[in-house]
């Protein structure tokens, strides 16, 4: 698989941080006991959560959703709430990705939000002795950065464009399937990381 590969790009979610949304679904009901099912409905209907992770709306807008159906919950509880899915970055998920980066160019391809990113970023700094996350690859694109999100092709193609990267010699790693196939159809080469059966990154790199 790696035989003509030079350049690995990572999703971050799932891939590196390891999830659990439940967590943040529940964190929300116990804030929220009453209005819970009437803010995923508006979150549904109004597309917030993609418009949150490309910018569209900003954290503060975010945030002020939520105050709309309590204002008495403060900034700080729906910040919370909201990063509660966010669990561990295992060390040797760390160390893997500093390894792949002296034979590979490691990019970071993430539909990922600020809030979640200043929390990932400020999480690597405190567990891993200041370490900066964005210096593990040779560039991060964050879809709140560059306003593009994947399944949609465009930030795939923005990726090769930018970084000059030829899609054959360039391996995507994702956990979800439609984000796989998408970029697959650019002639990128792909890995779905299949969280269902419990594969790991490292578990991926042992067995190739």
């Amino acid at each position: 698989m790696f035989e003509n590969i030079k350049n690995i790009i990572l999703d971050l979610g799932g891939v590196i941080i390891n999830l659990n949304q439940e967590l943040t679904y529940r964190a929300f009901k116990q804030l929220f006991p009453t209005s819970y099912e009437e803010i995923l409905k508006e979150l549904n209907n109004n597309n917030y959560l993609e418009k949150f992770e490309t910018s569209e709306i900003s954290s503060i807008e975010f945030i002020t959703f939520f105050k709309s159906f309590d204002s008495s919950i403060t900034s700080e509880n729906i910040i919370k709430a909201w990063n509660s899915m966010l669990l561990d970055i295992p060390e040797e998920r760390i160390e893997l990705i500093q390894n792949l980066a002296k034979n590979y160019n490691v990019y970071l391809l993430s539909n990922t939000n600020e809030i979640h990113y200043q929390f990932i970023d400020e999480y690597v700094s405190q567990k891993f002795n200041g370490l900066s996350f964005k210096s593990l690859f040779k560039h991060a694109y964050l879809s709140h950065k560059i306003h593009l999100r994947k399944p949609n092709q465009a930030i795939f193609n923005y990726v090769l464009q930018q970084s000059k990267l030829s899609p054959q010699e360039t391996l995507f790693i994702d956990d979800t399937l439609e984000h796989i196939n998408s970029a697959k159809q650019l002639g990128i080469q792909t890995h779905h990381l299949n969280l269902q059966e419990n594969q790991t990154l490292n578990q991926f790199f042992n067995e190739h």
